[in-house]
């Protein structure tokens, strides 16, 4: 019983709806600011990614403008690139990675293990680097170097 009387003012309820009339009305906006602009949201928390970020937003009075975009992190993808070669047991292709990186690449050389070169490690990377680029040795030892005679190995 109860639900049919709940189902009766129901009914009745919408039928007073649905014969409803507007007023015509004038909307006057002149001198009314733009609404605000909402910088957009874009986050990288806790996220796994090598990339930043970065929105904006602004109101000039007559005009709102928002935007954003995502600058990609070049020294983060190698981290990452070279942390995944060592995983999978690479670890002269990893190495190359990070010697792609001119701080790299004279801190290696100079701690006496030369960055690889088309898979050659040790004096024989060396010497491929100095044929290849002999400024960048002179840049790090002086003017007057000269590529050291390889180590005598005895088998």
């Amino acid at each position: 019983m109860k639900n049919i009387i709940a189902l009766l003012l129901f009914i009745g309820l919408m039928g007073c709806t649905l014969h409803t009339w507007a007023e015509t009305t004038t909307i006057n906006q002149k001198g009314m600011p733009v609404p605000s602009a909402m910088a957009p949201s874009m986050s990288a928390f806790s996220q796994d990614v090598c990339a930043v970020p970065i929105s904006a937003a602004g109101n000039l009075g007559f005009i709102s403008l928002s935007g954003g975009t995502v600058l990609l992190d070049e020294n983060c993808v190698k981290i990452k690139l070279a942390k995944t070669l060592n995983d999978l047991g690479l670890k002269v292709a990893a190495v190359s990675v990070l010697c792609q990186d001119p701080k790299v690449w004279d801190a290696m050389e100079m701690s006496g293990s030369p960055c690889p070169m088309g898979g050659a490690v040790g004096f024989t990377a060396k010497k491929a680097w100095y044929e290849k680029d002999p400024e960048k040795f002179r840049k790090l030892y002086g003017q007057n170097y000269t590529l050291p005679t390889p180590p005598n190995t005895k088998e």
